[in-house]
């Protein structure tokens, strides 16, 4: 699941990313219930307007946590990197 929206409350934001959803911050969309989106790493396509928007992204480190699936995965991966060394 993937939400996108043109800015999110610091709280949501974090645990959002704490539970690993993806949230693409994308000041400039401009976006109606129906329409074909496309993503990419840095931008949202709407194919069906026709227009391409820049997204906000984020820090490696939030990205990360996301990456892996959430807070816990991300700790455990850490964690067990840290074991095998």
């Amino acid at each position: 699941m993937v939400i996108i929206a043109r800015h999110f409350g610091r709280i949501f934001l974090q645990n959002s990313i704490n539970v690993g959803l993806r949230t693409i911050i994308c000041p400039d969309i401009e976006a109606d219930e129906g329409d074909d989106l496309e993503l990419t790493d840095n931008a949202v396509i709407n194919k069906t307007r026709g227009k391409s928007f820049s997204v906000v992204p984020l820090p490696p480190a939030r990205q990360a946590i996301i990456d892996a699936g959430g807070l816990i995965p991300y700790t455990r991966q850490i964690l067990l990197k840290g074991t095998q060394q």
